[in-house]
């Protein structure tokens, strides 16, 4: 079965001092941190010291911890690994509207900057997103905080209106996930681009696996990552999406199967940002300058 404790290459070109890994998950340990009983996934240990390892071979320093949907709610071993990490580490929640204040305040001393909203694996959960955008918007804007949303691409071209009228900073998840077999004209795609220009949206340049899916080639996720630069290259970071979970259809499932993760070279992924940014100022701006302001390390 894969794990995510497995080899990765040096990446083609060298990282710039504080990159930043924006997108990956810790699952365990699981006799401590047990998956919510009501998931769509049933998936090995990926602990944090597997991922700092990683990050050592290709160069990152930084790390944002984004709840994965195994956990639901329960924030606990993502909060764990934030307090292992310290001023390295920033995280992403995901959490209930009517959520505590004093709950908030207790995850932002640990680096909590942001709450996810998963209209994929989760999506059963909320029946009115456009509604869910302000009404979650309302309690992150005293904080500083922003929305992270993960959403199908038609459903990002279905919400552009709630997500240009945020009134904070909205992350959309894996470029929006287009999908490579039907190229950058694709309504939710066109509808990310004209969100990026806003400059109150930001894309995550991570998930290249996701929009090659049905192409196999990582390569084919280029021109979308050259599309979304040149939108607005002050508003990207990119993501491992570490241990990069294996794909689920997000409904119920049994707790025997296991689902394998994935076998991703995070060097290999930041060979394709480098391919697709070749301009080494600008992939400081998305690697460091941008997870900076964003996450406030």
């Amino acid at each position: 079965m894969p794990t995510p404790d497995r080899p990765h290459k040096q990446p083609n070109q060298p990282l710039p001092s504080d990159a930043a890994d924006c997108h990956m998950h810790v699952f365990g340990p699981l006799d401590r941190f047990p998956l919510a009983p009501e998931r769509s996934y049933n998936v090995p240990e990926a602990l944090l010291a597997e991922h700092e390892a990683m990050k050592r071979v290709v160069g990152l320093e930084r790390t944002v911890l984004v709840q994965p949907s195994g956990y639901g709610t329960d924030n606990r071993a993502m909060l764990a690994a934030l307090e292992a990490l310290g001023p390295r580490g920033r995280g992403v929640a995901v959490v209930d509207l009517g959520v505590s204040e004093a709950e908030l305040d207790a995850m932002h001393a640990v680096g909590v900057r942001a709450v996810r909203l998963n209209l994929v694996s989760l999506r059963s959960r909320y029946s009115n997103p456009a509604q869910l955008i302000g009404a979650f918007a309302s309690r992150l804007a005293p904080r500083g905080w922003h929305l992270q949303v993960f959403g199908e691409n038609h459903l990002i071209a279905a919400l552009e209106p709630a997500l240009a009228q945020a009134t904070v900073d909205v992350v959309v998840d894996h470029m929006g996930l287009p999908d490579a077999r039907h190229g950058l004209d694709q309504p939710g795609f066109k509808a990310l681009l004209r969100l990026l220009k806003t400059g109150r949206v930001w894309a995550k340049l991570a998930g290249a696996d996701r929009v090659t899916r049905f192409t196999g080639r990582l390569g084919d996720a280029v021109p979308f990552m050259q599309a979304l630069t040149a939108a607005n290259p002050e508003r990207l970071v990119w993501g491992s999406d570490w241990p990069n979970i294996g794909f689920h259809t997000g409904t119920a499932v049994g707790h025997d199967a296991i689902l394998p993760y994935r076998e991703l070279d995070a060097g290999a992924l930041l060979d394709v940002l480098a391919e697709a940014v070749p301009d080494a100022a600008v992939r400081q701006k998305i690697l460091a300058d941008n997870p900076a302001r964003l996450y406030q390390f």
